[in-house]
């Protein structure tokens, strides 16, 4: 799930804003990779674009165009990345790896290129995820299910009771730990769900923490 406004960013990190471009080159291009966004969303993102600094604009022949206030640095978070893939290599070595290569990928794509929407989304789903596969490999998926209706429930109850249920007398995620991860949930509701929510990885990385310990804590018991 990627926004009009991370993709421009994205445009942006990879120097295509290094000429002058118009809502309409921008769209045409977009479209070519497969991404279909109205004249309108677009445009709203390239005037956003402009207020957050990356961008600048001007009117030519009564055109408005949009072009990168100074030149992107493309820099790999590597440093950040290190402790996070190293705890995503732990599932990867139970033998989840494919169920979870995509995400992963993606998650590396998000932070690379500064796409908050898309980063908070998916440490919310790679959360998510793990909690679902620590029941299934216990043999305790029932205990994620509604009794009333037979569907899962939602992470706010899987994180209640990861804190509560316990394996082999150790409990699944130590309850400090489970209480820290509201927010990273909060944060992925909002870029799932609020279509007005504009999240930057700035606002991830003080819980990135807390989610890390967390996924370290359930891979164990997978």
């Amino acid at each position: 799930m990627t926004t009009a406004i991370e993709l421009i960013k994205m445009l942006y990190n990879e120097g295509y804003f290094s000429t002058w471009r118009s809502q309409k080159e921008v769209k045409e291009y977009l479209e070519e990779k497969g991404f279909n966004f109205s004249n309108q969303l677009i445009l709203l993102s390239l005037k956003n674009a402009t207020k957050k600094g990356f961008l600048t604009k001007k009117i030519e022949n009564k055109k408005i165009k949009f072009s990168q206030r100074e030149p992107p640095e493309i820099k790999i978070k590597k440093k950040k990345f290190e402790e996070l893939n190293e705890v995503l290599s732990n599932i990867t070595s139970k033998k989840l790896g494919e169920r979870f290569q995509q995400d992963i990928r993606e998650l590396n794509t998000a932070f690379t290129y500064d796409c908050g929407n898309s980063a908070a989304f998916l440490l919310r789903k790679i959360l998510e995820k793990t909690i679902f596969f620590v029941f299934a490999k216990n043999n305790k998926t029932h205990l994620i299910k509604n009794k009333t209706n037979n569907q899962f429930i939602g992470l706010d109850s899987m994180i209640d009771l990861v804190s509560r249920e316990k394996i082999n007398g150790v409990p699944i995620l130590l309850p400090k730990t489970a209480k820290e991860l509201r927010g990273i949930k909060f944060l992925g509701d909002s870029a799932a769900h609020d279509y007005l929510a504009d999240i930057e990885v700035s606002e991830i990385n003080h819980q990135l923490p807390y989610w890390t310990m967390a996924i370290k804590q359930l891979s164990e018991k997978i």
